[in-house]
């Protein structure tokens, strides 16, 4: 099989018949070509969150994506992008983005958002997605996560609730890319040497 690195063509490969498995193939002869791949999870569609916060029922919502990949054991969670899909109230006053709070887990057990001590916190998506000139959340360090993983989002409404107060629809996405790939564009070996000089 050629390298994924420094090589003009790819494997001679059978095209599957479906849809789904020519894309697959065509992902994959393009990463034997050294072409750089990422992959875009979109969340399921979140229910339209009702204001009251955490403990007032309708005013947040659980969905969930399962970690896939073309053929590696590994992939980097590199960055997410939420946003404000619908309100219930127009026009809109720039703080609902602020009532947003968004609690990333994996596997149900490890809190991506904490405050240390790890109780069940959110973040607003006012805090991590509200720069227009760079509205991804991109992480220095990205998450390493084994393919099946489940990633967990709970999204809250902590709007005060009354009349007035907006109903608001969020919408997730994440970019993934494989590790090895990762490592190889930009993690690189640790080198003492260079560190020192």
């Amino acid at each position: 099989m050629a390298s994924a690195f420094g090589q003009s063509g790819a494997p001679a490969v059978p095209v599957p018949g479906s849809r789904r498995g020519q894309e697959i193939q065509i992902q994959y002869a393009d990463d034997e070509r050294g072409r750089f791949a990422e992959r875009l999870f979109i969340f399921p569609q979140f229910a339209a969150l009702n204001p009251g916060g955490p403990t007032a029922l309708g005013s947040f919502d659980t969905q969930e994506v399962q970690i896939t990949s073309n053929r590696t054991s590994f992939v980097r969670l590199v960055a997410m992008r939420g946003v404000l899909q619908l309100s219930s109230v127009l026009p809109l006053t720039g703080l609902e983005e602020a009532s947003l709070l968004l609690r990333l887990q994996i596997n149900g057990e490890e809190d991506l958002i904490t405050s240390g001590n790890q109780v069940n916190n959110g973040l607003s998506f006012a805090s991590l997605f509200s720069a227009d000139t760079a509205p991804w959340f991109w992480f220095s360090a990205p998450p390493r996560l084994r393919v099946s993983d489940i990633l967990q989002a709970v999204i809250t409404n902590i709007s005060v609730a009354g009349e007035g107060s907006p109903v608001l629809t969020p919408e997730l996405s994440l970019r993934i890319v494989d590790d090895e790939w990762w490592r190889a564009l930009y993690g690189g070996d640790f080198d003492e040497e260079n560190v020192n000089s």
